[in-house]
């Protein structure tokens, strides 16, 4: 059994929020990805349509993975997956590369729904787990937001908008090493 306790709802709230700004990343960076690939609108809609493919064919295996092993294993597995996808969004030179790193980042993203569902209900303290969830559940808003401050602000300095997802590639690496070490097998 986990200890349960709002430190417990911070570190699942704050690996929602990472995800979260991997995956929503992708929808922000839609009109740099145009002007930098030279495709038209509709690859936009493709590349869009490749991360949220991923996500959802993700969300099966994913869902029996947590039902199998627990939440944790998934949890790491996803933000990993999350942060390779947006690191190969940051180094992608081509659109079919594009692509591909897309369909990690919407793979990885898949972990977020079974698994921090089952782990702030794991963790919440007692009497607490429907406000534990909103609380969990802000990191989905949280991460969306932060996202489009990470890529349009990083675009519009001399960086240009792939540091963006470089960014949130450093983030969902130390987020997956402070998880793994402070979230209880």
């Amino acid at each position: 059994m986990r200890r349960r306790g709002w430190d417990g709802v911070g570190l699942v709230g704050g690996w929602q929020v990472t995800a979260s700004v991997c995956f929503y990343a992708v929808f922000a960076a839609t009109a740099f990805v145009r002007d930098a690939f030279g495709i038209s609108r509709t690859l936009v809609g493709l590349a869009v349509t490749t991360v949220i493919l991923g996500y959802t064919i993700g969300l099966f295996p994913m869902g029996s993975l947590v039902d199998g092993v627990g939440e944790r294993s998934p949890m790491l597995l996803g933000l990993v997956l999350s942060g390779a996808g947006v690191l190969g969004v940051f180094l992608a030179p081509t659109y079919p590369l594009l692509l591909a790193a897309l369909f990690v980042v919407g793979a990885g993203y898949a972990t977020a729904m079974p698994a921090t569902n089952r782990a702030v209900v794991a963790v919440a303290p007692d009497g607490h787990r429907n406000l534990a969830m909103n609380v969990k559940q802000v990191g989905v808003t949280a991460g969306s937001g932060l996202s489009a401050l990470l890529v349009t602000g990083v675009a519009t300095t001399r960086y240009g908008w792939r540091v963006g997802f470089l960014v949130a590639a450093v983030a969902a690496v130390v987020v997956a090493v402070a998880f793994w070490r402070l979230y209880p097998p």
